[in-house]
This record gives structure tokens, sequence and C-alpha cells, in this order.
């Protein structure tokens, strides 16, 4: 297992092979980098902090376990250095709350959230087994037609409740997407980290609504971002996750992203370069997957589809399937309705400027919309004993 380390002034996460800590610019002092503090450190009074499962610009993921139930589960934490960061502070409380609430299959719901004594926030969220999308492409390169439209069909599904209910995830990447198995065995892919998701209001137009970020800030992946996102747009909405996604599958079915070079290079090929369609140089691709893909990447979201569920039905046009694990009606039926998430948000992230600590909140969403989650325990229980390797082999054969 690699080695967890940690930046020996700011004490956030570090590789073991940095030459300097991205948070506070200190260089690896010359006997290397200490173990990361926070390995079996004891939080919320009864869990352990035993794996550092990754860290990014704003945070690390640990998995942890209770020391008397031996559940597990995933615990996120803010970088200490950022906590007087409005913003992100806001940001991140705001993944924790709509997470939490969405009440999606595809994705993996928090369970509460707060702040640590030491004044880290966090949240806790399931911890669930599986391969992510960007490991399994680095491995095979390409993958089967049957497994890209299995992804597909479920990324876009979650997407199209998302949608709905006014949050655009905003950074579809495969590293995000975690292919892991449902209760009964079939694959389930999982939608990871809603740290750039924002949120629309019901009746507003494209890009207006619960506003987070100041000025024309652009966040996202440059290689998997939409031509709007790559300019700072503020008229952003479901469309660009559709596009993020079409980069995605053409990534998979091809074996590479349409646009590669560096950063600028790719973020203005978002914006002027056409993609090469796929089908006349990969016989694998049918010419009809190709061009669903085509107009995901249309350069204007008015020439891309309208919603994720109208790429549904393209696709079950196209390529015929039995019928799905997940009905898309149910799903919109027992998600939370846009306003019960405005009224979440409203309170937990926008609603103070001083940000108190709220230890263990638990959101409270009408009776009618909390589907709970008998069988995600079950998953738990599933998911803990299937191995990296298993799932990829099941995702395949799917």
């Amino acid at each position: 297992m690699e080695e967890a380390c940690g930046c020996s002034r700011c004490k956030n996460p570090v590789d073991k092979e940095d030459p300097k800590c991205e948070s506070c610019r200190q260089l690896r002092p010359p006997e290397g980098w200490p173990v990361d503090f926070r390995l079996g450190q004891v939080v919320l009074e009864r869990l352990v902090l035993t794996r550092r499962l990754g860290f990014g610009a704003t945070g690390g993921v640990y998995l942890a376990e209770d020391a008397d139930a031996g559940d597990r589960v995933a615990v996120k934490l803010l970088h200490r250095d950022l906590t007087q960061d409005l913003e992100i502070v806001h940001r991140f409380r705001l993944e924790a709350v709509l997470t939490k609430s969405l009440e999606i299959p595809q994705v993996v719901p928090a369970y509460d959230f707060g702040e640590l004594p030491d004044g880290t926030h966090y949240f806790t969220m399931e911890y669930v087994e599986g391969v992510g999308l960007d490991q399994m492409l680095g491995q095979r390169n390409t993958l089967p037609l049957p497994t890209v439209l299995c992804i597909a069909r479920q990324v876009l599904t979650a997407l199209d409740v998302a949608h709905s209910r006014g949050v655009v995830h905003r950074d579809l990447k495969p590293g995000n997407l975690l292919l892991s198995r449902d209760p009964v065995g079939k694959p389930l892919v999982r939608i990871l980290d809603f740290g750039f998701a924002r949120m629309t209001d019901a009746g507003a137009g494209p890009g207006q609504g619960r506003r987070l970020t100041l000025g024309h800030t652009v966040l996202g992946t440059p290689t998997y971002m939409a031509p709007e996102q790559a300019r700072g747009s503020r008229n952003l909405d479901g469309r660009a996750d559709l596009y993020s996604l079409g980069i995605i599958l053409y990534r998979a079915l091809s074996g590479r992203a349409p646009f590669r070079g560096t950063m600028e290079e790719v973020l203005r090929a978002h914006l002027s370069t056409p993609p090469e369609p796929m089908s006349p140089r990969i016989p694998d691709v049918p010419p009809a997957m190709d061009a669903i893909v085509l107009k995901m990447l249309q350069k204007d979201p008015a020439l891309r589809y309208a919603k994720a569920s109208e790429v549904v039905a393209e696709l079950d046009r196209a390529f015929p399937s039995g019928p799905s694990a997940w009905d898309l009606e149910d799903m919109h039926a027992t998600t939370p309705q846009r306003a019960e998430l405005e009224r979440l948000v409203d309170r937990y992230v926008l609603g103070t400027q001083s940000l108190p600590a709220l230890h263990g909140v638990s959101l409270s969403v009408e009776p009618s919309a909390r589907k709970k989650s008998a069988w995600v325990w079950i998953l738990l229980a599933v998911s803990a004993l299937i191995a990296a390797a298993v799932v990829g082999i099941i995702f395949l054969g799917a």
C-alpha cells in the first residue's frame, strides 16, 4: 500500500514524492515527508481513520472504522488552511447537503457533516468498494460497447434526476465514476465528488441561481470541460454535464480523448475544434453510437440534447436493452423536489455568514421523499467482500 504522507508544516496531505506542498509551498524535508498525521486519529468520538483513500486541492478522503461496531464509512476533511475561505467552506457544505439529500442510487450519499474540535470541516459518507473508471481505462485503454452503454445509461439516469432538481455536477470525468455492484450483484456506477456542483433556482434562467463562486471562475477538469465552462460562462446548465459525459464516452470507446495537448490547447479545442468521428477509424464503434456522442459534443449547448433522458431514449432506440434496474419515473418520484433542496441549501449552506459548528447535522426531508436505505447497509456488507479486480471483470461482462 502506498505510504500516505502529510506536509511537515501545514499537515495537509501530500504525495510521498512531491517536491513541495501545494498548500503552503513548504519544500520536502531531506528526510522526506512525515506520515499523514490523520492516520490512526479518532474523530467523532468513535471513528478511527485507518487509510487515506485520496486527496486533492481542497481536502482528503479517509476510510474510517467504528471502533465498537466495526462499520466502515468514508470521511472527507477540508484542508485546515482553507477553513477561513467562506466560498470554499460553502462549497464543501453544498456537496454534503446535495449528496445527503438527492437520494439517487448512483450518487454516493453523505450521512452527516460539521466541524471537528480543531475546526476542520468534515462530512461522512458511504464507503463503497469498487474500481474507478480512470483505473479501468488505464488498464484496458478501451471498453466494449455493452460496458460503455451500461455506464452511459446509469450516469444519464442519475443526471436526469439531478438536473431536474437544478443540480449540475460540473466535474464529470473518469476519476469521478466508480464501478461497483448493487446488493444483488448487478453493475452499479457511483458518481463521486460534487465539490464543483452548483444549484440553480426553480424558474431561473440558465446559469442563474444559488451562486457560490465570485466572478467568472473556471471550474472543472480541462480535458472534460464543456466550452461554456472553458469560457467561464454564467449561463451553465445540465447540458455542460452532457458534454463532459460525451468526452468520457468518446475516451472509453476510442482509447483517447478527442482533444489532447497542453491545457491551453485543449481549452481552445473545446471552443472551436470539431471532434473527429470515431466510426470511420474504429470499426467497433457503431455509426449510431458515434452520432449520439458527437451530438453530446456540440459546441453550442442549444445543439446538444436538451435533457439526459433524451440521450437515454436515443440509446434505447439505437441499442435496445432489457428492463433497467433503475426506473426513471420512480427515481423522480422519490427524490426530494427542487424546492426542498433549495430550502436545505439556504438553511445549511447560505443561511449564515458565521458558519457555526454543526456537529452531526441530520437534514430533515419530507417523509414521502425519503426512501431510507436498508439496502445501503447491505451494500456496504456485500461490497466490502468484492475485490477491485472482481468488480472489473463483472463490469466488463455486463
